[in-house]
């Protein structure tokens, strides 16, 4: 026994467990080693001849990103003297004054990769990865700091650098008017210095104080020109042209010098640091021709948050939706606090498996109820997948949540948000809106079905526009939905015409409906053309035919109730978008954000998702930016306060802001969110103070490719009273209401995976579900199997059926997500495309079985689907096929010899030899498909497969192996447990205590594998004698029965929810366990998990 502390995503975990062994990365404490300066440095550039590299010499952290931490610790801690190219790279890293540290220094253990895979990361990543931090955060070099003189110039100083460093008020106040810079300021502008000739004397970049709003966070490797350029780092901003050109034409361009061509320069005119060119930011001279929707100072200093992904990662390293292709997209890890020593588990080795002593039936009993397994809830998973918050504005006890979930779409409060109700399940919900005057009256718009309402408070449903084949949006995308204030019987909405959510060109237009009597019926209107997706509707106080829209295709206004639409009103959004690419209409940047002050309709404020807050005085004939305060440009939902309109509320990336002057300038309020990543918001009626915010993982409804990525915990719902001082969650009720797929880690105790049915990611528990993290990822939309590597336990692969999420791969434990679809369609095989089995279209394919081969890390096998549950989806890989990759996910040729692909089934279950990776079972199902065809084998790695099925029932529905006697499995069909003693050649029924009924799932103990557990549809059973009797080991699992009393809402819901396998076709079951992947157990065998209804 073994208890350990691992710091893993920076959070401490302490289990214990059997026999573990640990690798740790180690520190040394004290000042590091000189290192030895008498041997000559190796062959290479000789450029440079000091070749001392120490602590005191250079920032340790800057040559970790150039050289990587193991060349870093040859040089610093074991002494071995530089390359002159080394020297040469790390020539930026050196610092401008010595230093004395005592900091302590880690060494990082090497650790062995096998072929294609990727071992951990050498730092865990923190558990609210977004934001890649420098990693010399704890040994920052020390700048020099100027001596303090009053004289700064157009001579001495180049004053559009100060523009950029003080903001263009100050420089002004000092460069004109002559007011002398204090002390604190010159030091900000040192590096806008300038020499005798007239060339900016600056630091190099990581030594100087940043501009406000840059992006101090990145670590990001930055070298210094040493030949003529039209770009540097003093004209523009690194991070921003990298992720346009990538790592290799930035290292030309700065490095080697190379001008860049005029193709670039038009692809990276808005990473120009002196702001977005448009002739007016050359300095004081153009000031007075500025045009008016120009940015002030201010934004300059909020540059596009680029997202979390390395340097590295560039176009060629992503498919067509923008999924990284390959670990090299992985987030960087955020170094540990000063003084932190973190540990990296790399292997670990559990006890070998025995038989223990079997028993025929229960042991022990509570009354009549055997209690040798004492079930309990486990915390619940938040989804947190919020898009809408709405409080009604006559009873604020009364309140309505939406979720992009099509499991959990419409949620209840009557309580103020104390606790919620799940009232209504349909597909992902987009708007929402609560009757000003009747807070019974709801609906909701939905990406995926009708426009639905309710007049009884939400006891009942009914679909209102969208629902009949005649209506021209019949199964098109409803987004937003607003109700008139003053005229509360007039509804608008909106649909989406074509085939997509948005984000395509040229923009499908958006249809514009319109009731007149508070949603009952509806009329078409107009169309705006260019609108593409809307995300928010706003009707003026005054008139009910004039309207405004927050859209893709900017900000819109009609006047006259939708027939005829403006346009984009906001030339900046146009102008940014042609600059930038070229293209202005087909980039626009998407307004998400909209809302009209109260008290006085002339100021509008409008929230973008790429450049911050626009505001007009006057009614929307003039903008400008608005973003004091702001810490980033991209931003959500933002509403002005009822009871106090000067008081507004914005939602943004990376937490809630908060103005007091009407949207001039905000505040950052996120004491207590846990969460940042924040959409919806809601502010009470009659108390400014009081507000709601829903977190979420990507605003999937409106730019999908803003994704919060990492490793997160407090998803949910947030409440504040006291103004967004202090948050704390306010979201009882509110949970992933249908688990979809199960998946523990073989050797990792208590390390437990849950994917919900419709999702936004993955579920991870250290800890056997008493705590949860969130990955975001598109890899838990309609999951279906995790499986685990044995030897790098970082790495893991899931597989699903929604487009590049049909195979991933993660190699950091879930914090990053990378496809392997295109290698399954690169190794289709020529048989696959002869039958034409593999038809026109992008790669929309169904995947399900996926196994690592115990023995051999690099040994991946894979089994698709033939998919006959979804009608309304096309799928162009049909039949079932096998790949198998011998190289750790690097290729993946399919390899279903001798199995029949043609057949419409699915592959639903791969078991791997313990310790000969040639030998595996691949199992059919009836899940999501139309027949199953039993077990196939193959004995030589996929060369060729043969049926194994004599005496066993051919619709099996899960696959287990003995670890000790891989000859002996158990397999779970239809008609009861089967069990084969001879590897499969012949199957007898072993189901003596289980009731004639299908049985669903299994899961053995891997240390015992005389132990094991099975559910069907009513209850779930346990063997202690390897299958020769069964018995209910079901204590405290609440089982469902009957309902004799008079059924709540929700109640009635979840009754409608248990669904009739013979109605859908689909491996559903209607009873306390609903399918197949939902009961697991870990590495001990001492953690069961099951889902049930």
């Amino acid at each position: 026994m073994l208890e350990y502390l691992l710091n893993r995503y920076g959070l401490p975990f302490t289990a214990i467990i059997v026999v573990i062994t640990l690798t740790l990365a180690f520190s040394t404490c004290g000042s590091a080693q000189e290192p030895a300066t008498s041997q000559e440095p190796a062959t290479g550039k000789e450029s440079l001849n000091q070749y001392t590299v120490t602590e005191k010499t250079h920032d340790i952290g800057c040559i970790d990103d150039v050289l990587g931490m193991a060349t870093t610790d040859d040089i610093i801690h074991r002494g071995r003297p530089p390359t002159g190219e080394e020297l040469d790279k790390i020539q930026r890293c050196k610092l401008s004054v010595v230093r004395n540290t005592s900091a302590p220094t880690v060494q990082s253990l090497t650790i062995q990769t096998p072929i294609g895979s990727q071992p951990p990361t050498a730092t865990p990543i923190n558990k609210t990865a977004t934001k890649t931090e420098d990693a010399s955060s704890s040994t920052k070099p020390i700048a020099v700091s100027p001596s303090v003189n009053g004289t700064v110039t157009e001579k001495t100083h180049d004053i559009g650098c100060i523009d950029d460093v003080l903001g263009m008020d100050t420089t002004d106040d000092i460069v004109q008017e002559g007011r002398p810079p204090t002390g604190a300021e010159l030091d900000k502008i040192q590096r806008c210095k300038l020499s005798m000739g007239g060339e900016n004397n600056k630091p190099p970049k990581h030594e100087t104080d940043k501009p406000a709003g840059s992006s101090q966070n990145r670590n990001v490797n930055q070298s210094s020109s040493t030949a003529t350029s039209n770009v540097d780092e003093e004209s523009h901003d690194i991070d921003c042209i990298r992720y346009i050109l990538g790592t290799a034409t930035v290292n030309e361009i700065i490095d080697g010098g190379r001008p860049a061509t005029d193709q670039e320069l038009n692809q990276i005119t808005h990473c120009e640091i002196s702001g977005i060119k448009s002739g007016y930011d050359q300095g004081d001279s153009e000031k007075e021709n500025k045009p008016e929707y120009s940015p002030p100072s201010e934004q300059k200093n909020i540059l596009p948050d680029w997202g979390f992904q390395p340097t590295n990662c560039e176009g060629d390293d992503k498919d067509d939706s923008g999924m990284p292709i390959g670990p090299q997209c992985n987030l960087v890890p955020i170094p540990p606090e000063p003084g932190v020593i973190l540990g990296q588990l790399i292997g670990a080795k559990l006890p070998s498996p025995k038989y223990g002593v079997p028993s025929q039936a229960c042991q022990s009993f509570q009354e009549e109820s055997c209690n040798e397994l004492q079930w309990e809830e486990v915390s619940d998973l938040m989804a947190g997948e919020f898009v809408q918050i709405r409080i009604s504005r006559t009873n604020p006890n009364i309140m309505y949540a939406g979720t992009d979930s099509n499991d959990m779409t419409t949620y209840r409060s009557t309580d103020s948000g104390a606790t919620w109700d799940l009232v209504h399940v349909t597909g992902h919900a987009a708007g929402l809106a609560i009757s000003p005057i009747d807070p019974n009256i709801v609906l909701y718009t939905n990406l995926e079905a009708p426009v639905q309402l309710t007049s009884d408070g939400g006891n009942s449903w009914s679909p209102v526009v969208g629902s009949s084949p005649s209506d021209m949006n019949f199964n098109k995308p409803f987004t937003a939905i607003s109700f008139s204030l003053t005229q509360p019987n007039i509804v608008y909405t909106a649909a989406l015409r074509g085939s997509t959510r948005g984000g395509i060109w040229p923009p499908e237009p958006s249809d514009i409906y319109k009731s007149t009597d508070s949603g009952s019926t509806w009329v078409h209107v107009g169309t705006c053309e260019t609108c593409s997706s809307i995300q928010t509707i706003v009707i003026d106080s005054t008139d009910s035919n004039v309207l405004w829209v927050a859209s893709e295709g900017g900000l819109q206004q009609s006047e006259d109730g939708g027939q005829t639409w403006s346009g984009n009103v906001i030339p900046y959004l146009q102008e940014v978008a042609a600059q930038t690419w070229g293209n202005a209409m087909a980039n626009m940047p998407k307004v998400i954000g909209l809302d009209i002050h109260p008290a006085r309709p002339d100021i509008i404020l409008a929230a973008t998702s790429e450049y911050g807050v626009f505001r007009s005085t006057d009614a929307g004939n003039t903008w400008s930016h608005s973003n004091s305060g702001l810490e980033t440009s991209k931003l959500h939902q933002l509403h002005f306060s009822p009871s106090n309109p000067d008081v507004v509320y914005l939602s943004s990336h990376n937490g809630i802001y908060r103005s007091d002057d009407a949207g001039q300038s905000w505040t950052a309020r996120n004491d207590g969110l846990e969460f940042k990543f924040l959409s919806p918001i809601a502010i009470h009626p009659e108390d400014e103070n009081i507000v709601f915010a829903g977190t979420t993982s990507e605003i999937y409804t409106i730019h999908p490719e803003h994704k919060n990525n990492g490793m997160h915990d407090g998803q949910g719902l947030y409440k504040s009273v006291d103004g967004g001082i202090h948050w704390s969650r306010s979201d009882t009720g509110i949970v992933e209401a249908k688990t979809a797929q199960i998946g523990a880690h073989p050797i990792l105790p208590f390390n437990t995976w849950v994917g919900g049915e419709s999702g936004r990611g993955n579920f991870y528990s250290p800890d056997g579900g008493d705590s949860w993290l969130f990955s975001p990822s598109i890899t838990s939309h309609y999951p279906m199997v995790y499986a685990f590597n044995y030897e790098f336990p970082t790495i893991i692969y899931t597989t699903g059926w929604l487009r590049t999420g049909e195979l991933t791969a993660s190699t950091d434990e879930g914090a990053s997500w990378y496809t392997l679809t295109h290698k399954l369609e690169n190794g289709l095989s020529a048989r696959t495309r002869e039958l034409g089995l593999r038809t026109e279209g992008g790669t929309d394919f169904h995947i399900h079985g996926v196994a690592v081969a115990p023995s051999d890390p690099n040994t991946v096998y894979v089994g698709s689907v033939h998919d006959t549950v979804y009608p309304n989806l096309t799928f162009n890989l049909h039949g079932a096929h096998i790949w198998k990759s011998s190289d750790g996910g690097q290729t993946f040729p399919e390899m279903s010899e001798g199995f029949p692909i043609e057949t419409k089934t699915s592959i639903n279950s791969i078991v791997v030899h313990p310790t000969n990776s040639e030998v595996a079972y691949a199992m059919t199902t009836l899940h999501e498909t139309e027949t199953a065809i039993g077990i196939y084998k193959t004995t030589n790695g996929a060369q060729s497969w043969f049926p194994v099925n004599e005496g066993l029932d051919p619709y099996t529905n899960d696959l287990q192996m003995d670890p000790i006697n891989p000859d002996i499995l158990y397999a779970a069909t239809e008609s009861g447990i089967y069990k084969t003693t001879n590897g499969a050649q012949s199957w007898s029924k072993y189901s003596t205590g289980i009731p004639k009924a299908p049985v669903i799932d299994m899961a053995i103990d891997p240390l015992n594998p005389l132990v094991l557990y099975a559910i069907t549809a009513e209850d779930l059973y346990s063997t202690r004698d390897g299958a020769e009797h069964w018995y209910p080991a079901s204590f405290n699992i609440p089982l469902l029965q009957d309902f004799s009393k008079t059924l709540s809402a929700q109640e009635r819901l979840l009754n409608e929810l248990r669904l009739d396998r013979t109605k859908t076709g689909h491996s559903m079951y209607g009873g306390t366990f609903a399918q197949d992947r939902t009961l697991e157990i870990d590495a001990t065998g001492r953690l069961i998990v099951v889902a049930v209804k």
